[in-house]
C-alpha cells in the first residue's frame, strides 16, 4: 500500500512558492513599475480632442519617455473648440530644460501608426523661458489616423486591377500578337528612322556654311540689314502713333470723318 503524502512533505515548495512570490511583490511595490523614477513637476496641455490617451499614459520629449499621464478632464463650455479638454501631466524635472513656453503638444501614436497613443512634446527653442510648475502649453490638432487607415484599405483593393491593366498594356507594348506592339514592329522602327534621318539633314543645313541657310547666318551685313530694318520700322511706328505729328493729329481729327460723311453726301 503506498504511503500518503503529508504536508511536511511539501514544506520546501512551499517554502520555495512563497520566497518567489515576496520577491515579485517587493518589484511591484519598491521598483514602482510603470511610474517615474525621479523629481517631477505638473504640467498642463489643452487640447481639442484626446482619443487614446487615459491616465499613465505615457508622456514623451523628442521621443524618450519623461512624464505620464494623470488626468484627463473637460474644461467649460465657454472655453473654444481647440481648448475644451485638459491633459494633467507629471513631467521628470530633468527634462524641464528642454520643456519651453513654445513647446506644443501632440496626441498621436507611439513609434508606430499602430502603437498606444502619447503625449508628444517638441522641444522648444531658447528664445522662450524654461517651463514652470503648473505650466500650460497648447496642443497641436489630433491626426485623424483612423479615417487615413480606412481610406487606405479602401485604395489597396484597386492595387490588384492597377497592376493587373498594367501588366496587359506592357504585354500589348512588347508582344508581337497584340495590336499596339504589331503596329509597332510593322510601322514604329521606320517613322522612327525617317524623323531621325530628317532631324538630322536639318541639323547638317543649319551647321553647314555652304548651304544657303548656313550663308544666311553666318553673312554678317545681313545681319545688320535685319536690325536696321527693324530699327526704322520702329521709328515709323513712333511717328505715326505721336500726337504731335501732322499724321498723328490727322488720325485723332473725330470731325474729319463726320465732314467727308456731309460732303460726300451732299454731293450726291
Amino acid at each position: 500500500m503506498p504511503r500518503r503524502t503529508s504536508w511536511r512533505d511539501l514544506i520546501i515548495g512551499l517554502i520555495s512558492l512563497a520566497i518567489v512570490a515576496g520577491v515579485g511583490l517587493a518589484v511591484l511595490v519598491f521598483a514602482r513599475v510603470g511610474t517615474l523614477h525621479g523629481a517631477t513637476f505638473r504640467l498642463f496641455a489643452v487640447t481639442g480632442e484626446a482619443r487614446g490617451i487615459i491616465h499613465n499614459s505615457e508622456v514623451w520629449l523628442g521621443g524618450q519617455k519623461v512624464g505620464v499621464v494623470k488626468d484627463v478632464r473637460f474644461l467649460p463650455p465657454s472655453a473654444s473648440d481647440s481648448n475644451r479638454v485638459l491633459i494633467d501631466m507629471d513631467i521628470l524635472s530633468s527634462a524641464r530644460q528642454g520643456i519651453r513656453i513654445n513647446s506644443s503638444a501632440q496626441v498621436r501614436p507611439g513609434g508606430t501608426l499602430i502603437g498606444a497613443p502619447v503625449v508628444y512634446l517638441s522641444i522648444g527653442t531658447t528664445e522662450s523661458r524654461v517651463v514652470g510648475p503648473r505650466d500650460t502649453i497648447h496642443a497641436l490638432p489630433q491626426p485623424d489616423l483612423e479615417t487615413v487607415s480606412s481610406e487606405v484599405a479602401i485604395a489597396s483593393r484597386q492595387f490588384p486591377e492597377i497592376i493587373n491593366n498594367v501588366k496587359l498594356l506592357n504585354q500589348e507594348l512588347h508582344g508581337v500578337q497584340g495590336t499596339i506592339g504589331a503596329f509597332t514592329i510593322e510601322h514604329g522602327s521606320s517613322q522612327l528612322q525617317r524623323a531621325q534621318y530628317q532631324a538630322g539633314r536639318l541639323a547638317s543645313r543649319f551647321s553647314q556654311s555652304t548651304g544657303t541657310i548656313g550663308l544666311a547666318l553666318a553673312d554678317p551685313s545681313l545681319s545688320d540689314r535685319a536690325k536696321r530694318a527693324m530699327a526704322r520700322a520702329d521709328s515709323i511706328r513712333t511717328l505715326i502713333a505721336s500726337p504731335k505729328t501732322s499724321y498723328g493729329r490727322f488720325r485723332r481729327d473725330s470731325t474729319l470723318a463726320r465732314e467727308v460723311a456731309d460732303k460726300m453726301g451732299s454731293a450726291g
